[in-house]
């Protein structure tokens, strides 16, 4: 048990120092482990460097139970300027022969999945980022927390 402790103590400081450029860090729980299709996720964040760019993760923890090998996400990107584009992202969570990807403990599994690489704010200002899940059922089950990292690029 102390072993257990031990090691997720370090895992958890060495992702906490590895995002200390994160534009973004943020996970939310999905109550009850039911995300409904009008229940998007939502954050918020302030850009003042233009140039800088950055990339983009959703991260995502789900069950061992979760009925699909993917999750389709809606993600809206709302401008300084109250335009928005949304982007489809494709979140494979499983191998074609029906082994989990990703990482965890028992039946928890965690995902980060890259969707953008490299890319700038155009604006300067506050951008509202918001994650929505595109599945053909209104409300899929086994999907436990859902996050964004943006994170500041070395180029």
């Amino acid at each position: 048990m102390r072993v257990r402790l031990a090691v997720i103590c370090v895992s958890i400081l060495g992702l906490m120092g590895c995002e200390s450029d994160a534009l973004i860090n943020e996970t939310k729980e999905i109550i009850g482990s039911t995300w409904a299709y009008d229940q998007p996720v939502s954050f918020t964040t302030e850009v003042s460097d233009t140039l800088a760019t950055h990339n983009f993760y959703i991260q995502l923890r789900h069950g061992g139970d979760y009925k699909y090998q993917n999750l389709i996400v809606f993600f809206r990107t709302y401008y300084p300027n109250n335009t928005f584009i949304t982007d489809t992202v494709d979140c494979p969570l499983a191998e074609t022969d029906g082994k989990w990807k990703g990482s965890g403990l028992g039946d928890i599994l965690d995902n980060r999945i890259v969707f953008k690489i490299n890319q700038t704010f155009p604006q300067a200002g506050t951008y509202n980022l918001e994650l929505q899940h595109g599945m053909r059922s209104d409300s899929i089950h086994e999907i436990y927390d859902v996050g964004l990292l943006v994170h500041q690029t070395n180029n």
